[in-house]
């Protein structure tokens, strides 16, 4: 070979030697590329993991005070209401003391001199019976002269009347709330027209 040719081959290398730089440099640039887009999809899938943990937290969070509320609130209503079956029970007892005082009270022969200590008796238990009830928060439920109401009564009859249609006429059983909730319905008699 002579020189002219070793220089023409040298010319022709040389570009060749450029362009495998300039090809390199560009998968450097694409290297580069490609890992900061790896950088953000590995930024993009902890920021998505991030927020599921978070809202996954909150969740529980608003679930445990959830929790906590119906909790504190079944406490209660235990306090209030633990005692009304038993209160349901006493109510019985209530019941037939009112009826013996109503038979002392109304029995001319029970009027005398030697059974007023008697009367007085009955009246300072059914008074003490009372005040029991209340303290417990049981509440007697005044009907008669009201109208109808089926939330707090139970009728268990009707009867002519001149008094409004839907009036408790009758009380046949007293009827108690419980700290606004019904113990026991009262038992009345309803008016109705007159027929004509």
């Amino acid at each position: 070979m002579t020189e002219n040719q070793n220089e023409t081959n040298k010319q022709n290398e040389a570009p060749a030697e450029g362009i495998s730089e300039e090809i390199n440099g560009n998968d450097e640039v694409q290297n580069s590329d490609t890992a900061s887009d790896k950088e953000g999809t590995k930024d993009n899938d902890l920021e998505t993991k991030f927020n599921e943990i978070n809202d996954k937290y909150l969740r529980l969070l608003a679930e445990n005070q959830n929790l906590r509320k119906n909790h504190e609130q079944e406490k209660e209503d235990i306090l209030k209401y633990g005692s009304f079956n038993f209160a349901q029970q006493i109510l019985n007892l209530t019941d037939n003391l009112d009826r013996a005082f109503q038979i002392f009270k109304n029995d001319e022969k029970f009027k005398t001199e030697e059974f007023k200590n008697i009367l007085s008796g009955i009246e300072m238990i059914e008074k003490e019976l009372q005040n029991t009830l209340e303290k417990n928060s049981i509440k007697y439920i005044d009907c008669v002269g009201k109208s109808f109401d089926p939330n707090l009564h139970q009728a268990i009859g009707e009867k002519e009347s001149d008094q409004e249609p839907g009036t408790v006429l009758e009380e046949m059983q007293k009827g108690y709330l419980m700290h606004e909730r019904l113990l026991r319905p009262s038992m009345v008699f309803v008016s109705k027209k007159q027929a004509k």
